[in-house]
């Protein structure tokens, strides 16, 4: 008996809890990689625009404006999905994270909107290197949206699938397994919703 508990005691001093939980972090270095792979992308979209005899300025067109209002309206409704779990209100986060896959899905469709509002006056994929930027940007962004999405519908239809469970939403106990899951979910939301309001920014000031 002594030995076993001068084992736990040798491992207890040998193991530092840094207070992240690896899932968390795992998600934070993740961030951290996308976040310069889309530095890298505006950083060569500023290089080559520095080039006149093959960059062609255009206007943005106003629809990604209201895609950024969409995205951002993302943020909002699944933090508050988020406060609402924190509080055992079940049926508010389930409504809550069935319009944040609503607006989602909107964004998706505000941002195909723009690529044929480019179209439309000439800017394809291939016309011309300010337009390429742009659709490989926004396509690269679109991208980690519709992950997003794909697991906020699961987390969706669970949530649904599971509203009458007697462990928990029965007797307003928060599952914390669930809890986690869903914090690291509204974390790569606000992630990537940030990065967007960041490209919109960086394309109003680089197409007008």
């Amino acid at each position: 008996m002594n030995v076993t508990l001068t084992e736990k005691e040798i491992l207890q001093e040998k193991t530092e809890y840094t207070g992240v939980h690896p899932q968390k972090f795992a998600l934070w270095i993740a961030m951290a990689s996308m976040t310069m792979f889309f530095a890298a992308l505006t950083s060569a979209l500023l290089v080559k625009k520095g080039d006149y005899r093959s960059w062609e300025g255009f206007t943005l067109p106003t629809v990604f404006l209201f895609s950024t209002f969409a995205v951002i309206g993302v943020s909002v409704c699944i933090h508050a999905a988020l406060l609402s779990y924190r509080k055992s209100k079940f049926a508010q986060f389930r409504w809550l994270m069935f319009f944040s896959f609503l607006l989602g899905c909107l964004f998706l469709m505000l941002q195909l909107k723009g690529w044929s509002v480019l179209q439309a006056v000439g800017m394809t994929l291939t016309e011309n290197l300010s337009g390429s930027f742009l659709y490989v940007i926004t396509a690269a962004h679109g991208v980690h949206i519709a992950v997003g999405l794909l697991v906020m519908l699961v987390f969706i239809v669970n949530a649904f699938k599971n509203r009458k469970d007697p462990i928990y939403e029965l007797r307003d106990i928060i599952n914390p397994k669930r809890q986690l899951h869903l914090e690291l979910l509204v974390s790569f939301w606000h992630y990537i919703d940030a990065v967007w309001v960041y490209l919109y920014i960086f394309f109003f000031l680089n197409y007008r």
